[in-house]
């Protein structure tokens, strides 16, 4: 192996490690939880509670982190 060949499996190895911590973190229910509440302070949806609203931008946020999961992934 030469070191062109070493530095390459090395930088691929810490690029999955990034991947993986990044899935990590995005599906991490504190990140969710944070994101859906920073999204329902800015946005309010006439006529709707701030609990319902609350548990719609969760769902949301949920369904984007899967996304964002599969794009890591390559699904």
């Amino acid at each position: 192996m030469n070191f062109k060949s070493i530095m390459l499996s090395v930088a691929e190895s810490q690029a999955d490690q990034f991947k993986n911590k990044a899935v990590e973190w995005v599906q991490s229910e504190e990140f969710q939880d944070e994101l859906a509440s920073k999204i329902n302070a800015k946005i309010d949806i006439p006529f709707v509670s701030e609990d319902k609203e609350q548990i719609f931008f969760e769902k949301c946020v949920d369904l984007v982190a899967d996304v964002i999961e599969g794009l890591f992934k390559g699904k």
